[in-house]
Order: C-alpha cells, then structure tokens, then sequence
C-alpha cells in the first residue's frame, strides 16, 4: 500500500510543474485557452496558500509546481484569473526556506 501510495503521489506532483521557461511566457491579459497548452495537466494538490500574497478580489487563482522534485520545499508558481478566464496577475509562491522566500519577494515586487 505504502508503495502505490507514493508512487500516486510521485505521479499527481510531477503532472503538476510549470516550467519556469513557461511560466515566464506568460503575460497579464492572456486568455486562459490560449496559455493552456503549455498548463500542466494537473494543479499542485497542496499548494502553498499561506505564504502567497492576498489573491485580488473574485480572483480563480490555480497553483502549479515550479519543480519536479519530490519530498522538498520547492516554489510554486500562482496564476490568477478573472471571471472572462483572462490572466490576472502571476506570481512566485517560495518554498518554506524563509531567506529565499524574502528574496523572491523583494524580486516580484520590483518587477
């Protein structure tokens, strides 16, 4: 059971990743059926939610591994859409590692 467990696990989590060279393709005001063919299958199962900044107002925001690794605190990427599916904002969700969490922060923010 243990085995088919993990292996399930190993199998949502690496559907799951967003390449960074996608992710930073991405731009506000993109239609959601335009970006989805380079959307993995699956959104992240756990996303990290308390470490990511207030989502904007009525926002659908979906969260995608930034990584395939397995069994470590990695980023997550954050995309918010609008009610007509159109990209909202995008955001780097930091893994727990608080120093680089910081930095990322201070990154995003002087984008």
């Amino acid at each position: 059971m243990c085995i088919a467990a993990f292996a399930w696990y190993a199998y949502t989590e690496t559907r799951s990743v967003l390449t960074p060279s996608a992710y930073a393709q991405l731009r506000p005001g993109t239609a959601y059926d335009e970006m989805a063919p380079v959307l993995p299958d699956r959104e992240a199962h756990d996303p990290p939610t308390d470490r990511a900044p207030a989502p904007p107002p009525d926002a659908d925001c979906r969260y995608y591994r930034a990584s395939g690794e397995l069994l470590v605190s990695i980023d997550h990427f954050r995309l918010c859409f609008d009610d007509r599916r159109r990209l909202l904002t995008k955001d780097v969700v930091p893994g727990a590692d608080s120093e680089r969490a910081d930095t990322h922060r201070q990154e995003e923010s002087a984008r």
